[in-house]
């Protein structure tokens, strides 16, 4: 048995179909009934009335319902009281029709295995409730035909109705949960952009504490000495204020890396190689002479493509400046493969053996996963530093 059927949920026009096709019986038995008593008219109208009362108010409660026992319950019920309205009107008729909805409400409520061994006991009961009135076999076998044909007609139309409700249903809940998961992404979209922004913040308040506000202290702590020794030693103390003032030249190049860093929606719908030659051309990077090179020919990318280079060349730049200790700086853009774009930032500075890296390193990584890229770093003391990340495109 199949525990994760469903039956569909048909409502008033499956009702109003049973009470019609019931009645439709009773109409044509009445009319064509010879002789009765008053005992079998009083038990065909009560039987009737209970037929279609349970056909309809039954199959509700049983519809909705999970358990397969009481849907069997159903049939077992109702098979037994169709067969003796047959019985007791002795056929007139085509009142064995009666039977037919049954196997409507079998399809819909019922596993498919189930529906059609419901179906054999809807046609037995008919077999045995004509034979019983029947002197022999030839009124059942006469009736036979239209019966398994009437079985036959109503499974087939129903299992089409029921597999075509099914998928409207399934639609319905498929655009249910896309109206859901857009509602939340579209929130989330909203909490990763506030993050981001503060985040972001975050990040300038740091480089303001650690970059400017280092200069700073510096700078005050020459000033301070310059006043000190001023009249002892003039030398020394234009030395101090030399130095102050070196110290505020690298004190505005870090302010301008830092307003450089807030330049990229400016430039968002630029393609890639302009976006990079723009980063390049606002970045101070003092006595760090830089080379920018594009192999292969440019090619149209995403927003998202472009602006996960332009932020990772962007901390890579930064980090070479700031940490190096280098002459030279290579930015090199690939295009060479069809179905990928790589970009290289190396520098011949100092180099480092700790591969594991801060949180702009990790941010790289995170970004590049996002698209399914990759990004790899290699460096070795003396040896610079090169950061490599591919990505589709």
């Amino acid at each position: 048995m199949n525990s994760s059927f469903q039956p569909v949920k048909v409502g008033t026009n499956a009702d109003l179909a049973f009470a019609v096709v019931v009645l439709f019986s009773y109409f044509a038995m009445f009319s064509t009934i010879r002789q009765t008593t008053v005992l079998e008219l009083v038990l065909l109208i009560s039987f009737g009335v209970a037929y279609i009362l349970i056909g309809i108010y039954g199959y509700a409660s049983v519809r909705n319902d999970p358990s397969q026992n009481l849907k069997l319950l159903y049939f077992l019920i109702q098979v037994p009281l169709g067969c003796l309205i047959v019985f007791i009107s002795k056929g007139a008729a085509y009142n064995a029709l009666l039977l037919l909805p049954l196997m409507a409400h079998a399809v819909i409520l019922l596993p498919t295995r189930l529906s059609y061994v419901a179906g054999m006991l809807i046609l037995a009961g008919y077999t045995i409730a004509v034979r019983a009135f029947s002197p022999g076999w030839d009124v059942v076998w006469n009736g036979m035909p239209i019966f398994i044909a009437g079985l036959v007609f109503i499974t087939v139309f129903t299992q089409s109705a029921v597999s075509e409700e099914r998928a409207r249903s399934e639609v319905e809940r498929l655009v249910s949960e896309l109206t859901l998961a857009n509602q939340q992404l579209r929130a989330y979209a909203v909490q990763v952009e506030e993050l981001a922004i503060a985040k972001e913040r975050n990040r300038l308040a740091r480089e303001i504490h650690d970059g400017l506000g280092h200069y700073l202290t510096t700078i005050h702590m020459q000033i301070q000495a310059s006043k000190a020794i001023a009249s002892r030693d003039p030398q020394k103390a234009q030395d101090a204020l030399d130095k102050a003032l070196d110290m505020t030249h690298q004190a505005l190049a870090d302010v301008r890396r830092s307003v450089a860093s807030l330049r990229s929606p400016a430039i968002a719908d630029l393609p890639l190689p302009d976006m990079l030659r723009e980063l390049i051309g606002h970045i101070d990077t003092g006595e760090m002479k830089t080379q920018f090179q594009v192999q292969g020919t440019p090619r149209e990318l995403s927003p998202q493509v472009r602006m996960t280079f332009y932020r990772s060349a962007q901390e890579a730049i930064n980090n070479s400046f700031k940490h190096s200790q280098g002459s030279m700086l290579w930015v090199t853009l690939d295009f060479l493969t069809r179905d990928s774009v790589t970009m290289i930032v190396r520098d011949n500075g100092l180099g480092t053996e700790n591969m594991e890296g801060g949180f702009g390193l990790i941010g790289m990584k995170e970004r590049a996963n996002l698209l399914n890229g990759e990004v790899r770093f290699s460096s070795a003391k003396g040896q610079g530093f090169s950061v490599e990340i591919r990505l589709p495109g």
